[in-house]
């Protein structure tokens, strides 16, 4: 059965039912940090099908309450304890683009958890655009203007497929629904936002020891090279580049998702010619 609440120290998830073993998702930057919603977990079971057939999946976000200076590492901290408190074993940890970043830090500092590391459209580093748009994102967030900040990350994550006035009217007029108003004036988000403009991860990825796969769009605007860059960083870590921008797991999940089985060992890889490719 489906569950959706807080682990002892305040981090909220939801667990999808399954009989196989965890795989853990840390997701990406939420503008509320709260137990994933009914609609975000349909999301997740229609994008990750064959997935949450084979794993028992858990989306993690990050607690609420988040104090200014917080850092992508202390941000793990809290992952990792709520792996040990609510599995109690090792797990095959995934981390979505903002969500990379503890999940570098968690692999790197607790190897015991983690038996697989997937990094998903993220990288070591932000490249200066991705940069850019998180100090924007932030600076809308604490100024409370949340139809301006709706309607930039609408755009911001359409990477140009659908017309820029069409997305912004769209965001502005359902913004709410689909994102919601943060209870805590978008303090959270600016914390997880500066946790990821000072990412300081580069010089621990030679650390991390479990089977890594880095996968990522070819054209990420939001990390770029840097995605080629941290999968170099990390003792034989495979690279899977698909053809896209940044929301590879929503604009292409099939291949993403045969990407992620093939790795996890469900799956043999169905290489495409210009993906996957392990780095040699």
């Amino acid at each position: 059965m489906t569950f959706t609440g807080y682990a002892p120290n305040g981090l909220p998830y939801a667990r999808l039912d399954g009989s196989g073993p965890p795989l853990v998702f840390l997701t990406g930057s939420e503008l509320q940090h709260r137990p994933p919603t009914r609609s975000v977990v349909l999301g997740y079971r229609l994008m990750l099908r064959r997935l949450c057939r084979q794993y028992t999946v858990y989306l993690c976000s990050c607690r609420s309450g988040l104090v200014p200076g917080t850092t992508a590492r202390d941000l793990s901290e809290d992952f990792a304890a709520m792996i040990r408190s609510e599995i109690g074993s090792p797990v095959h940890l995934v981390g979505l683009s903002s969500g990379g970043s503890s999940a570098m830090h968690l692999a790197a500092d607790h190897p015991e958890l983690v038996q697989r590391l997937v990094l998903a459209m993220t990288g070591h580093r932000m490249n200066a655009h991705g940069a850019e748009v998180a100090r924007v994102w932030r600076d809308l967030a604490l100024g409370g203007d949340w139809p301006a900040l709706w309607a930039r990350m609408g755009t911001d994550v359409a990477e140009g497929r659908s017309p820029e006035w069409l997305v912004q009217w769209m965001m502005r007029r359902f913004g709410r629904a689909l994102l919601g108003v943060p209870s805590d004036n978008g303090r959270d988000l600016a914390a997880v936002l500066d946790a990821d403009l000072g990412l300081d991860v580069g010089s621990a990825l030679p650390r991390i020891t479990a089977p890594t796969l880095v996968i990522g769009g070819t054209d990420d605007p939001f990390y770029g090279e840097h995605i080629r860059a941290t999968a170099q960083l990390i003792a034989g870590a495979q690279l899977c580049l698909i053809p896209g921008g940044h929301a590879v797991v929503k604009s292409s999940p099939r291949a993403f998702e045969t990407a992620l089985l093939g790795f996890l060992g469900h799956e043999a890889p169905q290489v495409h010619a210009n993906h996957p490719a392990p780095l040699p």
